[in-house]
């Protein structure tokens, strides 16, 4: 592999998924964290580029490999400009803030140019900082919601509305 040009890694890598690369090709050598670094970079929705978090991915696989992968590199976490987390069946709720944003809600992909929320449920820690997001970092913002989300605000506005009166401090 080590003689074969990059164009032809490149197309080789391109059928694997974004952590069996990460897993297996990161910290082989310097070109390879280049490849990598690149293939990460990509920033295609049709290709569905970047990182996708999706029902694939085991909350432990993320949290105890790929996250401390990505967060111990900075040319890593700086090539990332796509993530796409994939809410049906998956653990994507549950990380979707804590990838995105440290102790110190400080963005940790500081080239981040897309996010993809999809089938997004729980999103209240991440519409805290939409704003920033939209403002200061992102080309691109896709939030797809399921039914279930809609009718969950139209329950919170016809029946809770009461409280909100009472109180004038529900936060939706």
């Amino acid at each position: 592999m080590e003689t074969l040009p990059n164009e032809i890694l490149l197309h080789i890598f391109s059928y694997l998924e974004w952590f069996d690369i990460l897993t297996s090709l990161w910290s082989l050598n310097i070109r390879f964290n280049s490849l990598v670094c690149s293939i990460l970079s990509i920033n295609d929705n049709r290709l569905n580029s970047g990182l996708l978090i999706t029902h694939g991915l085991s909350y432990n696989k993320c949290c105890s490999i790929l996250f401390p992968l990505i967060l111990n590199s900075s040319s890593l976490s700086s090539s990332i400009q796509r993530i796409h987390f994939d809410e049906t069946n998956s653990i994507a709720c549950d990380l979707c803030y804590e990838w995105l944003f440290n102790d110190k809600n400080i963005l940790r992909f500081p080239n981040l140019k897309s996010l993809v929320l999809t089938r997004s449920g729980s999103i209240e820690p991440v519409v805290q900082s939409l704003f920033y997001l939209i403002q200061h970092q992102l080309d691109e913002l896709t939030l797809t919601f399921d039914k279930h989300v809609f009718q969950r605000f139209y329950y919170i506005k016809k029946y809770l509305s009461v409280v909100s009166d009472k109180g004038n401090q529900l936060l939706i």
